[in-house]
């Protein structure tokens, strides 16, 4: 089989995208999550969710080595297996036991698990082994009955079932003397494999599933019958995408390239079919409870949005288009809400909770697709005139309706009860409020200026000035910080030590309360605010996703971008190992290959989820913050804004870091950097010959490139840790000029 996956060797743990999976309440859910099996190695449906199975059934590889049975993840381990595809649509399992290379290779067709085995003899001579195939399936409490016959082995549980009744693996290309039963609700298969020198030999095997064994039975021929194209087809789809997936190249320590791969392939995980209320693909939040939420959806398809920005785009415009109520309430997918505050509000996620204007300005600028935008904009403006109208006190003050529609549950910063349903209207106005108010009306008014709209342009820039200035109304100077008020009082909110939120006094400390660096605070308060953003770079600023990104965010805005790389860079390194890692001696969770919930220090404490959206947030920080290829929105011609934050230690000297399959505004670029004491040293290719230039950021630009003439390539140096503008002679398009 040819591989098109990026070349390399993954972890053997993951999970498979499998689009059924719906859930209907914070109790129901059904279709199942299919990931890899802890104890042996293969893929497992897990009822009615992996957290909490109460049933389960899943097909397992076995191999054999020097005539030994080898069915277990430590007898692969000690045959030193791999993953050498490792996608949401293919998992791969790779080894060699007696002189033969074996790829394994799960993926579904339709419900079905199936699995394509490939073996081929790489030695001189002639070398024969065995093969197997181990079928299985458990419920709690109940009984599975299990029976065979010479070419499958049937599942059957009891009426009373968290999953399917029935599953039924059937075998293609196996000896059918010798499937035999194993113990329990188990059996397994065999086949002894005689290879001449480079011969190969191709097995199949497919799990179905159904409330009957026939049924089952049918699904699973049926499947087996399309296996090897199904595959075939998928496995093109991945390399279409990873073609235009950014990747990383160069010197990057261990487990990044990997790492980068597995937040891409958990954020295609998260693109759900039409259905339910959604005319079109939608995006949830993590994989094992299907849900939208707006903060995190859109968060999400930005970063799908740097392989796939067309269906990016269009699952961002189903969250919108498609919601039942103007603010983008939180629901799954028939409709059914599921964040409601103790009075009946349906609550969706605030314009500040992980900054979702600024995600939708970025995924504009990297397409300028203006199409796009005239069908998404009125969506937008509705949104924010629902919190204009519903949100806002007598006053003006923009407010939550409970901490689950701010996103910190159970905050006592907005809520001393702790709860996550209270209503807290009249209570306080969060600076993270105003100042996320002034930046979406900002992103608005430029949006508007795109589309020739200059009534709305000039609207939202009255709405943007006056929260601006409403926002600077909470700084105290005395405190060279911004402080929430308290309505009702009529003053700033005080510390309190001793009622800690996440090992910290939230009532003075908040990176949300940084947000005002966004384009709100004054020369003087942003000043202020870098002493604010050192005492914000711990734990658990650094520990959510959420957190981070609007800590990184307001650093780099505030011109410390080496603050902002060197959180990155911690993260990064900190994630990607636990992501990467090769077993689970180190505890079961979360699972390696996925994108985790949340990023802690110590991963014995970790009781989240896997497969989450927002937990791929490290690609975004990597390409944006350390990397520093950052959009511009200068839109009259063709710009890119470098902004790396590379430079380190003397032993970083020498090396090179690259981003290849980079696209942005019609053009795919590869970006080295070669690290030298005082410089990195850029090498630049495109896919096309353009004239290049290449300036400081400022009022009196310096040029420190310009190219002869149109090529593919360029060489050019930058020197600390400022920003630069690359510009190349693409062509205009016809749109209206930014404001």
């Amino acid at each position: 089989m040819t591989v098109s996956f990026p070349n390399g060797d993954y972890t053997p743990f993951g999970y498979l995208r499998y689009p059924g999976h719906r859930a209907s309440s914070w109790s129901s859910c059904e279709g199942g999550n299919l990931r890899t099996a802890e104890d042996t190695v293969g893929m497992e449906w897990l009822y009615p969710w992996w957290r909490d199975p109460a049933a389960g059934a899943g097909l397992s590889l076995v191999g054999w080595v020097a005539g030994r049975r080898c069915p277990l993840r430590s007898d692969f381990a000690q045959m030193g297996y791999t993953s050498r595809y490792h996608s949401a649509n293919v998992m791969g399992f790779d080894w060699s036991q007696d002189e033969v290379a074996v790829a394994a290779r799960f993926f579904l067709v339709g419900d079905v698990l199936c699995l394509q085995i490939t073996a081929r003899n790489d030695a001189a001579t002639e070398r024969s082994t065995r093969l197997g195939v181990l079928g299985r399936a458990w419920t709690d409490g109940g009984v599975i009955e299990t029976s065979l016959d010479a070419t499958a082995a049937r599942f059957v549980a009891g009426a009373d079932s968290s999953g399917p009744a029935a599953h039924v693996l059937v075998l293609d290309g196996w000896e059918p003397a010798e499937v035999g039963l194993a113990s329990g609700a188990e059996a397994s298969a065999q086949a002894s494999l005689t290879l001449a020198p480079g011969a190969e030999v191709v097995l199949l095997a497919a799990l179905g599933r159904g409330e009957s064994a026939p049924g089952a039975d049918a699904a699973a021929r049926d499947a087996l019958a399309q296996a090897r194209g199904h595959l075939h087809g998928l496995v093109a789809e991945d390399a279409h995408f990873h073609a235009r997936c950014p990747a990383l190249v160069g010197d990057w320590p261990r487990g990044w390239r990997e790492g980068l791969v597995y937040d891409f392939e958990t954020t295609r995980m998260l693109v759900m079919p039409a259905g339910g209320i959604f005319a079109d693909v939608w995006p949830t939040w993590m994989v094992a409870w299907p849900r939208v939420v707006l903060a995190e959806g859109v968060l999400d398809m930005l970063r799908l949005g740097y392989a796939d920005a067309p269906l990016a785009q269009r699952a961002v415009l189903s969250l919108f288009r498609d919601a039942p109520a103007a603010n983008v309430p939180c629901v799954f997918q028939d409709g059914s809400y599921n964040m409601v505050a103790s009075d009946g509000s349906r609550c969706g996620t605030s314009p500040a909770w992980c900054l979702p204007f600024l995600s939708l300005e970025l995924l504009y600028l990297r397409t300028l697709d203006l199409a796009w935008l005239n069908e998404l904009y009125p969506y937008l403006a509705r949104y924010l005139d629902w919190w204009l109208e519903h949100r806002t006190d007598g006053a003006g003050w923009v407010v939550y309706k409970c901490t689950w529609e701010a996103g910190e549950d159970g905050n006592p910063r907005l809520d001393p009860s702790g709860s996550g349903d209270r209503d807290i209207a009249a209570r306080i106005a969060p600076v993270e409020l105003q100042a996320a108010m002034a930046q979406a009306a900002d992103v608005l008014a430029f949006f508007a200026g795109e589309l020739g709209a200059r009534r709305d342009q000039r609207r939202w820039q009255g709405v943007r000035q006056a929260y601006r200035q409403r926002t600077r109304l909470l700084f105290d100077p005395t405190e060279g910080r911004f402080r929430d008020w308290l309505l009702q009082e009529g003053r700033f909110q005080e510390p309190a030590p001793d009622e800690l939120y996440w090992g910290v006094d939230a009532r003075r400390y908040s990176a949300l309360s940084l947000t005002p660096l966004l384009g709100s605070a004054t020369p003087e308060q942003q000043q202020a605010l870098r002493r604010e953003i050192r005492l914000h770079t711990a734990p658990p600023w650094t520990l959510w996703p959420s957190w981070c990104l609007t800590l990184v965010e307001c650093a780099a805005a505030a011109g410390l971008r080496d603050v902002a790389g060197a959180i990155t860079r911690a993260v990064l390194d900190r994630v990607y190992r636990e992501t990467d890692r090769r077993s689970l001696g180190d505890g079961a969770r979360p699972t390696p290959g996925v994108a985790p919930e949340y990023w802690p220090t110590d991963w014995h404490d970790f009781t989240a989820s896997d497969a989450y959206g927002w937990g791929a947030t490290t690609a975004n920080l990597l390409l944006r913050h350390l990397f520093g290829l950052q959009e511009s929105r200068e839109t009259r011609r063709w710009r890119l804004d470098l902004a790396p934050a590379l430079l380190g230690a003397p032993s970083e000297v020498g090396k090179q870091y690259g981003v290849a399959s980079y696209q942005y505004r019609g053009v795919v670029l590869r970006l080295t950097y070669r690290v030298e004491p005082d410089s990195l040293d850029a090498d630049l290719e495109l896919d096309a010959p353009h004239q290049c230039t290449v300036t400081t950021y400022g009022s009196a630009p310096a040029t420190l490139y310009q190219s002869a003439g149109p090529a593919e390539r360029h060489s050019f140096a930058l020197r600390g840790a400022r920003r630069y503008r690359l510009e190349l002679d693409v062509p205009d398009r016809l749109s209206s000029p930014a404001p």
